[in-house]
């Protein structure tokens, strides 16, 4: 079998403060250049490979961080450590190239652009059109309600990292107005679900509650949706920014059970599991894309159709995201925001460390 390569080039200089660190979940094999799991400083990455490269056969759910100081395999956004990160994957036995994505989703902090080959042929790039200085400005200004230390990170020598509403939602808009304009509407909902192994996907329908958000109680569903027997609903207190932010963290109600929003699904094999997760992604896609309109058909089979964040609706971060780069800004997307792709094993791919007043690699 074929390794893949990973090219690294820096525009920034601080070689001797900038450290590499590989982070592997689901295995390896054929790793050269770089160790898993060590922090590594990167004038000592480029000194022992002459090429500034890594190589490997297998490496499966992996993240690659660039930071300033020595990183930790559980990096923490709301420190003041100064860093970055990719992600990608690619198992020989499943996949033909290499999946590749940014990601912003918890930080807005040291940009990294990716290049190379698709494995249908046409080169590619990942990265930003406006500069990382730029981004954080307009966040400041559109995105967030307040600002302080625990979303504004003052990493040093003059780099400022953002902390990502999944993580300092309070620092940030909250939907209760976008929330109220669905239920004063009643909106309707049409929901698909993912299909689960052996069986078959499933469309909900229904609405949300109908009477002003603020007068609900917390502890009724703000909505319902129904599926031949089968009953979905959220509480109110289930469905608060917090949550609709970080797409985790609380219940939903499948058949009058109260289940985790976030359910291990044992690899599609459980289907109640799997619908009662798609669901509430799609749903938290409708909100933080601002796909749901209080007359619309709200249908998650259309939002590929749908303009998002149309209305000035959804998540302001995940929207300034979009606009200026090739990465995702919240934990889920759809296609229209979807930024993995698909590279190459037979071209390096050229991760490029950007200076903070720079853009570079967005492909529009």
């Amino acid at each position: 079998m074929s390794n893949f390569t990973f090219k690294i080039v820096n525009n920034r200089g601080d070689e001797t403060q900038l450290n590499l660190l590989l982070t592997v979940a689901g295995g390896a094999s054929g790793l050269e250049g770089i160790e898993v799991g060590k922090s590594t400083v990167l004038a000592d990455f480029f000194s022992r490979n002459p090429s500034h490269s890594f190589s490997a056969e297998k490496l499966v759910s992996c993240r690659l961080y660039v930071g300033y100081g020595a990183m930790a395999s559980n990096a923490d956004p709301n420190s003041n450590q100064y860093y970055g990160w990719i992600e990608f994957s690619r198992d020989p036995a499943a996949d033909q190239g290499v999946w590749l994505n940014l990601s912003n989703v918890d930080i807005v902090g040291l940009p990294l652009t990716l290049g190379g080959k698709t494995i249908e042929g046409p080169a590619f790039s990942l990265g930003y059109r406006k500069s990382v200085q730029e981004i954080i400005s307009d966040i400041k200004q559109r995105a967030l309600t307040s600002q302080g230390p625990a979303v504004i990170k003052d990493c040093g020598g003059g780099k400022t990292k953002i902390v990502a509403p999944n993580i300092q939602f309070p620092f940030y808009r909250a939907y209760d107005d976008y929330l109220n304009s669905l239920t004063e509407a009643g909106a309707g909902l049409t929901i698909l679900t993912d299909t689960p192994l052996g069986g078959s996907s499933k469309t909900f329908t229904g609405g949300f509650t109908r009477g002003t958000y603020r007068s609900m109680s917390d502890e009724k569903p703000i909505l319902t949706l129904k599926s031949n027997a089968d009953t979905f609903e959220i509480m109110k207190s289930q469905f608060r920014s917090e949550y609709l932010y970080r797409c985790d963290g609380g219940q939903v109600v499948f058949n009058g059970q109260s289940v985790p929003q976030n359910q291990n699904d044992q690899g599609g094999r459980l289907a109640p599991a799997v619908y009662t997760n798609s669901l509430f992604r799609n749903l938290c896609i409708g909100i933080n894309e601002g796909y749901f309109t209080p007359v619309g058909a709200n249908d998650s089979s259309k939002f590929s159709s749908d303009k998002p964040f149309q209305n000035g609706q959804g998540s302001v971060y995940a929207q300034i995201i979009h606009e200026a780069s090739n990465s995702y800004g919240f934990p889920y997307a759809d296609s229209n925001l979807k930024t993995l792709l698909v590279g190459a094993i037979d071209t390096a791919i050229t991760l490029t460390i950007l200076k903070d007043d720079e853009s570079g690699g967005y492909q529009g």
